[in-house]
């Protein structure tokens, strides 16, 4: 019984681990929003990120998912652990990547349908607008 939980355990931890090229796209948006290399990022550095046009909507609805303690930074452990979460939740690494590029290039951060809500669940982007979240067998 415990081999078979120490299996299930090891296939979560796979199914949530991010391909090398993804993780690569993840830490250059991560290098963008904290382009100083601190320890976290904050409001004012992720609104820097997202400019005007998505703005606070956007860092509203990051931190909202993001900073799991509400402690108004996110830190690089919050980041990937969201990021983990994310492809735990039925995203394929295609999918995040397209997705961050999207941001990279100036687009607003969108409704990862993971669990979590954004600050404005009405008005965030959704991510579901190019492709399915596939569902995952349990």
């Amino acid at each position: 019984l415990a081999a078979a939980a120490s299996c299930r355990r090891a296939r979560d931890r796979a199914r949530r681990r991010l391909r090398p090229a993804t993780q690569a796209k993840v830490d250059e948006m991560w290098r963008r929003l904290n382009p100083r290399g601190s320890e976290a990022v904050s409001r004012t550095d992720a609104a820097a990120f997202f400019g005007e046009k998505f703005g606070k909507l956007s860092v509203d609805a990051m931190f909202s998912q993001v900073d799991v303690n509400d402690g108004e930074l996110v830190t690089k452990h919050e980041w990937d652990v969201f990021w983990s979460q994310v492809k735990g939740s039925g995203y394929s690494d295609t999918n995040i990547a397209e997705e961050v590029d999207n941001m990279i290039a100036g687009g607003a951060w969108v409704d990862w349908r993971d669990g979590k809500r954004p600050a404005h669940p009405n008005k965030a982007v959704s991510s579901q607008s190019s492709f399915e979240v596939r569902k995952s067998s349990k």
